[in-house]
């Protein structure tokens, strides 16, 4: 792959300069392989006013993945599609179903693709990919579809269902990641990881044939999540061997904290604003 991969954070909890919004949610501009890629779209327009401000230019985009059907990876899919109505959109089926938080009888919160992202997907599925398997969009670039769920210890914790009776669980089999293949190793792209962040790795290892990884960035989903189930998470991503580990938006500050202590030389913070280059 000639070139190089930059992955920029457009939108995050977080803004690395002042002149940034911070939204909670995420988003993520990727160029690489020849193409340009819009990841997730945060939860309203602060991915796209703060890309102007980075000089990135969102008309570009050619292909919009979305990790998951929730409003804070999908409420900013109108504005996106304005700057890019030509943009091939990727997503699981699911993600456009009801989702809710389930909190007690007449107490659910809607979480899932907000009413005017939804009709935009729906106005023009001529356009949008459905995913349920391992997917190549470029040569070396892939996305997931759904993450098989292995391990003991990571678990869904928040009660997430379909109905705002919760009657039906939602186990969000529309989570997916992606990554890219470079000569010096994988770098793994997570939106928020809720099959797990060690089962989206060693998925992709597995599809791909590979073992190298050498980047992580976003969602860990680990907030909530106890200290054992943190400290599993690092034994694994210390088997990895990865050069740099960025985790951001879902991953608390617990995990966090805990992560940049004892990966002091690969942790990398990533705000609204960061940029990571890597030769390809």
């Amino acid at each position: 792959m000639n070139g190089e991969v930059k992955i920029t954070v457009l939108s995050e909890n977080t803004a690395e300069r002042n002149d940034l919004a911070a939204e909670y949610g995420l988003s993520m501009w990727i160029e690489a392989d020849g193409t340009n890629i819009l990841f997730d779209t945060g939860m309203a327009g602060a991915f796209a006013a703060n890309a102007e401000k980075l000089d990135i230019d969102l008309s570009k985009a050619v292909h919009l993945v979305l990790s998951h059907g929730h409003f804070d990876h999908t409420g900013g899919i109108p504005l996106a599609l304005d700057h890019a109505p030509e943009v091939i959109v990727h997503l699981h089926p699911d993600a456009t179903n009801p989702k809710y938080l389930y909190g007690g009888a007449g107490s659910s919160m809607p979480i899932g693709m907000p009413g005017p992202s939804l009709d935009a997907v729906k106005n023009r599925t001529s356009r949008c990919m459905f995913h349920t398997e391992p997917t190549r969009l470029t040569g070396r670039i892939l996305l997931t579809g759904p993450v098989p769920r292995r391990t003991a210890f990571e678990k869904i914790l928040e009660p997430f269902t379909l109905d705002a009776n919760g009657t039906f669980p939602d186990s969000l089999p529309d989570d997916q990641a992606l990554w890219i293949e470079t000569e010096e190793g994988l770098i793994v792209v997570l939106g928020c990881a809720h099959a797990g962040a060690v089962n989206t790795v060693e998925y992709i290892r597995e599809q791909s044939g590979r073992s190298d990884i050498r980047a992580v960035i976003g969602g860990m989903h680990l907030m909530g999540a106890d200290q054992k189930t943190i400290e599993q998470t690092a034994e694994a991503i210390g088997s990895w061997n990865a050069a740099l580990i960025s985790p951001n938006h879902c991953t608390g500050e617990a995990a966090c904290s805990y992560f940049r202590e004892r990966f002091p030389g690969i942790y990398r913070t990533s705000a609204g604003g960061t940029r990571f280059t890597f030769p390809a």
